[in-house]
């Protein structure tokens, strides 16, 4: 399915399957929803209660989907403490503190908060600072939850989710941006101004990071990548989980990038996927 027919079958899904839930508290200051596995704190008068009632549903089930797919694949108690998401106003950025996800509340409406990239983040903590696996893998986990088990991805600094990352991460590549970030996927440091700059900065890196990410996913398992995030020594564990070093899957993943776009869709259909959607 071409990622534009797959947002529309998200969006068509959200409009007609929207179950709410009632709130525990409600006073003149704040609302707070306390579900399973999550509890969502909005300020008071800044949504309706449906559309809060709908969005404590989707953090809530976000969570338990995720803790599922990458902790808890089979059978027996999934619970773990219930993650906390605030949604407020004059919040530029989403951003995770602990176990507190910070959501800016025009994103919220927009059906376009990164909910499950930052519960991501939570669910799979890093025992070592890597910036592009960190965030490589939170985007690809946000877009696969959103397009294979529910709720939506909110998209930051792409879109088409993991169906169209290649061709972002192609055109970003033939940019200054592009050429200018790829240093720092795959390796251990962060790039100056990522904060300042999100669209000349973060924007590429992270396009980048997801696309190479999906790449190694493709070709081991979401299991060993997801064990490579969360191990301590990332460059020396590469290897032994997933039967390469970082530099051998990023010199891999570049020759496949680089490569002419009809080869790609030759590749793309024999592997069984959608070589024929919009470049969006």
């Amino acid at each position: 399915m071409a990622p534009f027919q797959s947002a529309a079958r998200t969006l068509l899904t959200l409009a007609f399957w929207t179950p709410t839930i009632d709130a525990q508290e409600m006073n003149r200051n704040r609302v707070r929803y306390e579900l399973t596995r999550a509890t969502v704190l909005f300020t008071a008068g800044s949504f309706s209660p449906e559309e809060m009632g709908r969005f404590a549903l989707l953090a809530d089930r976000g969570v338990a989907d995720i803790d599922t797919l990458l902790n808890h694949p089979g059978p027996g108690p999934t619970l773990g403490p219930p993650i906390t998401f605030v949604v407020r106003d004059r919040l530029s950025i989403s951003r995770t503190v602990r176990r507190t996800i910070l959501l800016p509340a025009d994103r919220v409406r927009r059906d376009a908060a990164p909910y499950l990239h930052e519960a991501t983040h939570i669910l799979v903590p890093m025992n070592q600072e890597c910036l592009w696996l960190s965030e490589g893998f939170a985007s690809y986990v946000q877009s696969y939850v959103a397009e294979n088990i529910g709720g939506y991805d909110g998209y930051v600094f792409s879109w088409g989710g993991n169906r169209n990352i290649d061709r972002l991460a192609r055109r970003t590549l033939n940019s200054d941006h592009g050429r200018t970030a790829l240093p720092y996927v795959g390796a251990f440091d962060e790039p100056p101004d990522l904060f300042e700059k999100r669209r000349e900065v973060a924007q590429p890196l992270y396009i980048l990071a997801h696309s190479l990410v999906k790449f190694m996913v493709d070709r081991t398992s979401l299991e060993k990548v997801t064990t490579l995030v969360q191990s301590s020594d990332i460059a020396g564990s590469a290897e032994r989980l997933t039967g390469k070093t970082i530099d051998a899957w990023k010199a891999l993943w570049l020759n496949m990038v680089n490569q002419p776009r009809a080869e790609v869709a030759a590749t793309q259909k024999r592997d069984g996927s959608d070589p024929d959607g919009p470049a969006w």
